[in-house]
């Protein structure tokens, strides 16, 4: 062993003096790969999700603020809503009214406990959440642009305008309106109401069971979310019929 600094050569192209000692070389690079992605596959598993590494994410909730210790609950819930949405639509899951509304509706509690700020909860009626499912579902399919990438900026960053003009039947004075309709029970515009769900009512008890049209449409909506037709008996608990009916 010498004090001596050894020079070294620049590496130069490996030749081959022979197809198989090629082939074997290109076998041995492919193992050393994929030995190389096992290893980084190991290591990103012991790393923690991206999400909880979002420091305004709560409860699997990405909470937005209009100033400290308050909330942004209308945004913060319809986001949380569609991120659901999205999520549903690319696990080859439908998109059920129930499952977006439990999204919101468990995306404003946890806006409600850790921004109310004073503020009482203020959930929409149930028919205003309706509604914001349908729209959810429908700018999903539709393709609306939104974005996917990172945890750190949320699944819904990018809202467009039509998303967020949704918002104004969420809000605090939608809700409270459409609840101050409903105290004269005999105002004008209760009564139409009333009179509307009584034809309703009338028109469903003509019908008596779900038309063939319905049924169809059940399965031709699940196609076009999941790709596949629902089972006899998925479509029959989901219309409330017989599968003889379906």
């Amino acid at each position: 062993m010498t004090n001596q600094i050894t020079s070294v050569s620049p590496s130069r192209p490996q030749g081959f003096t022979s197809g198989r000692e090629l082939i074997n070389a290109v076998v041995a690079r492919r193992l050393e790969a994929e030995d190389a992605r096992g290893l980084f596959a190991s290591v990103d598993k012991t790393l923690p999700d991206a999400s909880a590494l979002d420091g305004d994410r709560i409860e699997g909730v990405k909470v937005l603020w209009i100033s400290p210790g308050r909330a942004a609950r209308d945004e913060t819930v319809f986001r949380h809503a569609l991120a659901t949405a999205h999520r549903l639509r690319e696990a080859d899951q439908r998109m059920t009214d129930a499952k977006i509304i439990d999204a919101y509706e468990y995306a404003y509690n946890v806006a409600q406990a850790v921004g109310a700020d004073h503020r009482s909860s203020e959930m929409p009626p149930q028919r205003d959440r309706q509604t914001m499912a349908r729209r959810v579902r429908g700018y999903v399919l539709s393709g609306s642009k939104t974005s996917r990438g990172s945890a750190f900026t949320g699944a819904t960053a990018g809202v467009s305008a039509r998303e967020r003009k949704a918002l104004s039947t969420m809000g605090r004075k939608g809700g409270k309106k459409a609840a101050q309709r409903w105290n004269d029970r005999n105002s004008t515009y209760a009564q139409n109401e009333l009179n509307k769900l009584a034809k309703a009512n009338q028109q469903r008890a003509r019908k008596g069971r779900v038309s063939a049209r319905e049924i169809a449409n059940f399965f031709d909506d699940a196609y076009l979310q999941t790709g596949t037709y629902p089972t006899l008996k998925q479509a029959s608990s989901e219309l409330k019929v017989s599968e003889k009916t379906v």
